[in-house]
């Protein structure tokens, strides 16, 4: 896993928890459509399953975690993050109408969305990549086995004939 993985993964678990506070701080103060709650279901997921899991899964269970898990709980996690910004965004009135707190909360989450969403891509990319290069070199170990055995087998049929 690569080093600079850690800091994002923190920044990740920073951004989920302030739209969780800036989430839980609209639907206190103004009736909102159902789409703000999910959006605090993004923030939740993230901070308290996909974060943790993203980040400890590699150093607890590195072969069981990195084959399909790790991709498929961020391409999940994008999905939701991108659904929700886009929901929330296409929900709020324009910015010159926007004169209430609340209003302009909802403007910072779906900013800081966007930017979680932004990350869970960057992160995607490289988890994407780190699963082709290990299904590669799987094969590569593979092709290389047969090889050997191959060699040492012929090696072992010829030291037969000389003797």
């Amino acid at each position: 896993m690569l080093r600079w993985v850690y800091p994002v993964r923190i920044i990740q678990a920073i951004f989920a928890l302030a739209v969780i506070g800036l989430t839980a701080y609209v639907v206190a103060t103004i009736p909102f459509s159902n789409v703000i709650y999910f959006m605090l279901f993004n923030g939740c997921w993230t901070a308290a399953i996909a974060v943790p899991y993203l980040g400890l899964a590699p150093v607890f269970s590195p072969t069981v975690s990195h084959e399909l898990v790790i991709p498929g709980m961020e391409i999940i996690t994008s999905c939701l993050w991108l659904a929700s910004w886009i929901a929330v965004a296409v929900l709020i009135p324009k910015p010159s109408e926007c004169h209430m707190s609340s209003c302009h909360s909802a403007q910072a989450v779906i900013v800081l969305a966007a930017v979680e969403w932004a990350l869970f891509i960057f992160t995607n990319y490289f988890a994407i990549l780190d699963l082709r290069n290990s299904r590669n070199n799987r094969h590569k170990r593979a092709q290389n086995e047969a090889t050997q055995r191959e060699t040492t087998q012929v090696e072992a049929a010829d030291a037969s004939q000389t003797v």
